[in-house]
């Protein structure tokens, strides 16, 4: 009979294994997460000839695009995704490279927002590598755990914990990254594009989401190292016997 104790941990980083594929394919594709972002900018109103979208919302590995409207004058404004790329592990949103009307008279962009991504593309795609390590941390988790039900060997316990903790590191530094990228990279655009309506928003969901995935896999890996270091009880030796 399995115990509480012993089952919470696969509990724990099966719902982690969730949350963050949903996190690290978030807006992959078009209508599947598009408002799981990491961050979501919004371009200035030029003249027709420029080619950029109204806004672009980045995520782990790709970005959309869309148009920014209203059904009513007074309703309120919503997000029209009109286009998502392809994904890539190592993926990062280059302004000056998704549009080609960059730096003109048209659209007034700061050059300045352009190096500024160009600054954190190395920090974006180390975050989207340590997701992808976390997913399969926790996957060979859960295939080692599936391997000790079907056929139990001494030390099966260690090698669980050992991916947990693995992946609880990657999640949890990816989480971190995400949010020095939400708040501080936010920031940094919106400081860098006063006077030319460049501005940011960091995803709200995407951080929620990741932290909740981290803390999960953190508790997780915690009761996962208990039960395998901590010394059994009399009594639940001689219970284990007794149901072996």
């Amino acid at each position: 009979m399995l115990k509480p104790k012993r089952i919470f941990p696969t509990v724990t980083v099966f719902i982690a294994f969730i949350i963050t594929i949903l996190c690290l394919f978030a807006g992959t594709q078009k209508n599947f997460l598009e408002n799981v972002d990491l961050l979501t900018l919004y371009t200035p109103e030029g003249s027709t000839d420029s080619t950029a979208h109204d806004f672009y919302s980045v995520h782990i590995m790709s970005y959309c695009q869309g148009t920014l409207g209203a059904s009513d004058p007074g309703a309120r404004v919503t997000r029209n995704v009109t286009e998502c790329s392809h994904r890539k592990i190592l993926f990062s949103f280059d302004p000056t490279q998704e549009w080609p009307v960059t730096h003109d008279e048209n659209l007034e962009w700061p050059r300045v927002i352009s190096d500024d991504f160009h600054a954190f593309r190395m920090t974006t795609r180390s975050m989207a590598v340590l997701y992808s390590i976390g997913v399969g941390a926790m996957g060979a988790a859960l295939l080692v755990k599936l391997w000790t039900a079907v056929a139990p060997r001494a030390g099966q316990g260690l090698f669980e914990c050992g991916f947990m903790v693995l992946g609880s590191l990657c999640v949890n530094v990816a989480s971190i990254i995400a949010t020095v990228l939400a708040f501080e990279f936010v920031d940094l655009i919106n400081a860098h594009g006063k006077g030319s309506n460049v501005s940011a928003k960091y995803g709200e969901k995407l951080l929620g989401m990741t932290w909740a995935a981290a803390g999960l896999l953190l508790v997780g890996s915690a009761v996962c190292l208990i039960n395998t270091f901590r010394p059994a009880a009399p009594i639940e030796k001689a219970v284990d016997d007794m149901e072996g």
